[in-house]
């Protein structure tokens, strides 16, 4: 099993995590699809299901990588809408401005480069906070959290999906060896930053944090209600809490 020191301080895990996922960028997409056996993009169908677009709406996707999420919000929302993407990986975020000239309605997204723990809006501006199989990498999960409670709107959501502990302890036999044995040497057979991406995942996903004590945080830091949704076996949560 490969085991690396992640680090907690705010700064050297934004460095850390900046580093992780560089110069893997370019096959992002494509082995996310493969690796989880395209089960991603239920995952993101679902936490989409969850946002009323029967209107104008302004959304932050936060830690939007290459712009999986993004690009899915805008295929639901009308042309009026705003959706912002923010990223600290400058790599990540070039895949995302070039997909952007792709898009129908290209001019309804912006890309931010910066950090969850600090966001460079006013508050009272979006609808929605989102997060897409990222929340793991924020070093300061309560500073997201506050910050995103400042700039969502009153009854706004914040709604993130990310891979999770299952319960089942069969379950969770099988995912470990699946995440610490199987797709690092996946990775490796790409090339040595994928190895080290994919045994960062594997890592990450065993000290997360529980979705339930996630949205006993939010409660304490003003949010009024939280919801969990547990899927694909109890590998991956969709946890949501309204302002």
């Amino acid at each position: 099993m490969s085991r690396i020191e992640i680090p907690t301080g705010f700064v050297d895990k934004a460095k850390f995590v900046r580093r992780v996922f560089t110069n893997v960028e370019t096959e992002y997409d494509f082995l996310l699809h493969l690796m989880t056996l395209t089960l991603d993009s239920a995952w993101r169908h679902r936490l989409v299901s969850k946002m009323d677009f029967s209107h104008e709406v302004r959304v932050l996707d936060l830690a939007c990588g290459t712009g999986l999420v993004t690009f899915e919000l805008g295929r639901h929302a009308n042309e009026a809408s705003m959706i912002v993407g923010l990223d600290l990986s400058s790599a990540m975020l070039s895949v995302a401005k070039r997909n952007k000239l792709r898009q129908p309605n290209n001019r309804q997204f912006e890309f931010v480069r910066a950090v969850g723990e600090f966001l460079p809006f006013r508050e009272d501006l979006f609808d929605y906070v989102t997060i897409g199989l990222a929340f793991r990498n924020f070093a300061n999960k309560q500073a997201v959290f506050k910050e995103s409670l400042r700039v969502l709107l009153q009854a706004g959501w914040f709604l993130s999906v990310d891979f999770i502990k299952p319960k089942s302890r069969t379950v969770w036999l099988l995912y470990r060896f699946h995440i610490f044995r199987v797709l690092p040497n996946l990775g490796r057979i790409v090339s040595t930053h994928w190895k080290w991406t994919l045994v960062y995942l594997a890592n990450s996903i065993l000290l997360s944090t529980g979705p339930e004590e996630l949205c006993g945080d939010v409660l304490k830091l003003g949010f009024q209600r939280t919801f969990v949704e547990r899927m694909t076996l109890g590998i991956v949560a969709l946890i949501g809490a309204q302002k």
